[in-house]
C-alpha cells in the first residue's frame, strides 16, 4: 500500500498467517503525517501505537473489514 491510501478511521491487515497476524485501526491522522492506530484483532489487542504514515503503509497489506464474525479483504466483498 502507499501512504496515501491510508485513512482515518479505516481497518487493516498485515496478511500475516498465525499468531503474527493483526488488524490495526487508524484513530489518528497526526500533522507530523504520523498516524496512530489502535490493535483491533490479533496479538496486542486494544493497545495503541503510533508511525510514519509510510512505515504503517509498509506493514498495512489490505484494507479490512468486520463482517460478522470475520475479518474479510475489502476487494473480497
Amino acid at each position: 500500500m502507499s501512504g496515501d491510501e491510508i485513512r482515518y478511521g479505516r481497518c487493516y491487515s498485515n496478511g500475516i498467517y498465525g499468531a503474527k497476524w493483526a488488524v490495526y485501526q487508524v484513530i489518528r491522522e497526526n500533522e507530523d503525517g504520523s498516524v496512530t492506530f489502535k490493535v483491533v484483532a490479533g496479538a496486542n489487542r486494544r493497545r495503541t501505537g503510533t508511525l510514519p504514515r509510510e512505515e504503517f503503509a509498509r506493514w498495512a497489506q489490505y484494507e479490512v473489514a468486520l463482517k460478522e464474525n470475520e475479518w474479510v479483504r475489502l476487494d473480497q466483498l
